[in-house]
This record gives C-alpha cells, structure tokens and sequence, in this order.
C-alpha cells in the first residue's frame, strides 16, 4: 500500500507532457549552421578567449570589445580598399566622359554628313537615338578597357552584405537566439559565456532586449546620417541637372526607408546583435566623413568622394 501511495504522489508532482505543444528543444546547431556563420562564431570565441588580448580579464576580453573591434578591423579591411578604387573609378570615369562629350560632336557631324551623302532625308529623332547607341556602346568599350565601368561599382555592396549577414547570424547566435533562416522551428541555442554580463553602459546583458529602445535610437540616428551624408555626396558631384531614371531614383528612396525598417526589427533583437548594427554603421559613417577631408584624400590622389550606391546604379542605366 505504502508503495502505492509513493507512486501516486509521484506522479501528481511529475508535470504533464502535451504532445501538442512539445517543449523547446535545445540542441547543438552547429551541424546545421552555415559553414562561413560557424567560423565566424569560431574567430569571435577566440577573440574572446584565447588571444592575448583575452588574457587581460579573467573572463577574457569583454564581449562589447569583442563585438566591435572585430566589427571594425574586418570593415577597415575589407571596405577601405574597395572605397579608394571606387574613389579612383569615378575620376577616370569623368576623364572618360569629359572625353565622349567632345567626341559627342564630331561623331554627331559625321552622322549627318554621313546621311547626307547618302541622300536620305535627316530625320532629327532617328539621328538622336542612333548617336546615344553608338555613344553608349562607345561609353561601355571606353570604361572596360580602362577598368572603371560602372558595374564595378557593386562590388562594394557585393562584399558587404556576406559579411554583414555571417556577423549577425553570428552574434545572434551567440546571444542564444536562434536564426530562422538557418535553424529549425522551436530550437533554442545556448548563449556564449559571459554574453549576459559582458556588455556596456545600459545594456550590459548582450542576450536581452533593450527595454529602454536606446541602441534602437542610436541605431535610427546613425544610419539616417549615414543616408544623409551618401545624399549629400550625391549632389554635390553630379554637375548635371539631369532627372534620374526610375531605379536610382527607388535606390534613394530605399536609403532612407532603410534607417527606419532596420530600427523597427532591432526592437525585438538582442542587444548585442543592435550593438554590431550600431558598430557597422558607425564605421561606414567614420569612413565617408574622412574620405570628405580634403587633406585625405590629397594623400590618396582622390579628387572627389566616392560614388554613392544611387550613383553607381544611375552609372550603369548610363551605359
């Protein structure tokens, strides 16, 4: 009877299993992780550990450092180059096209004199679309050849946006938060030691939201001047008052639709995931404020800021 009752009463205290809504799993997604987001995680983790630097703490180095010294050496690394040949592009792509508009004009008198031996009657619109083609493709043969043809510009975005997304599913990762993109339904994954303690300021747990919506409004404010600046940019080297065609003219709407689409989803991400944002952005603006010193870019031979994104686009449709 006494084992009875014992058995009875454990099983009152036992919690029900609800084959409808099965508990989380909480696995190692390391097997179904992208490879270049798990060695991403991996330099992170050692950056943290095992590297001199994280022999300075007893913890290592703190996570916040982490996060963004590694956000901004591989920035400087990586986009710095690319910037200077975009710079170096657009000067001789103005070369070129200073040159094409003084040929402009003898191609369009041998075209007529070219009608006119021909007898034909000289058709003003035909003659204008015939010497855009034969300008563009001109255009397009001229930039090639030189190394400086627009498309070349994307690769700037090209590089980016990778290393942009390897770093946040990585550091979403480990804030022990799953990736739905990469990670089944209903897997939890194990934050990385010392994520929630090892923050800064007001946000010192890197695994939590932010309650105050402060890295939000950082976030906000550093990616909008970020669009302003590319603007700015923008205008003040287009010498023409030409109208963009339609896809440039989205590419600067998207610019600063983007500040405010990234603020909204960084309310329910973890702050340590907002902090990267925050880092990547701040580094992008760093970079074009010093590309717009004219000391600077004297040194480099850059005559000119760099060609914003709407720029490169506009460029091509050009071509």
């Amino acid at each position: 009877m006494s084992s009875d009752r014992s058995i009875g009463e454990a099983s009152e205290t036992m919690p029900m299993f609800d084959a409808s809504n099965p508990p989380p799993l909480m696995v190692d997604v390391s097997d179904s992780t992208p490879m270049m987001v798990e060695v991403t995680k991996m330099l992170l983790e050692s950056v943290h550990t095992g590297t001199a630097l994280g022999t300075l703490t007893p913890n290592g180095l703190p996570w916040w450092c982490v996060i963004a010294g590694t956000t901004t050496v591989a920035r400087v690394l990586l986009t710095t180059p690319i910037s200077i040949y975009l710079h170096r592009m657009s000067v001789k792509q103005q070369s070129l096209n200073t040159l094409l508009k003084t040929w402009q004009t003898t191609l369009q008198t041998s075209m007529v004199a070219e009608t006119r031996m021909k007898g034909k009657e000289l058709d003003e619109d035909v003659l204008n679309k015939e010497l855009k083609k034969r300008l563009a493709k001109k255009q397009s043969r001229l930039m090639m050849m030189h190394g400086c043809h627009p498309l070349f510009g994307l690769l700037l975005p090209i590089v980016q946006f990778p290393v942009w997304m390897c770093m946040s599913f990585a550091v979403r990762h480990l804030a022990g938060r799953s990736v739905w993109l990469i990670d089944g339904p209903g897997v939890y994954v194990m934050a990385a030691q010392g994520m929630a303690e090892e923050g800064l300021l007001w946000f010192a747990n890197l695994t939590a939201v932010d309650p105050t919506y402060g890295l939000t409004a950082v976030l906000w404010t550093v990616c909008m001047s970020n669009s302003v600046l590319s603007h700015w940019n923008m205008r003040r080297t287009r010498h023409d008052n030409a109208t963009l065609p339609l896809l440039p003219r989205i590419m600067q709407t998207v610019m600063y639709v983007y500040p405010f689409f990234l603020a909204g989803i960084s309310i329910a991400q973890p702050s340590g995931l907002v902090f990267y944002w925050i880092v990547s952005a701040l580094v992008a603006l760093v970079q074009k404020l010093v590309f717009n010193i004219k000391a600077v870019r004297r040194v480099l031979g850059l005559p000119g800021p760099a060609p914003t994104n709407s720029q490169i686009i506009d460029r091509i449709f050009r071509t």
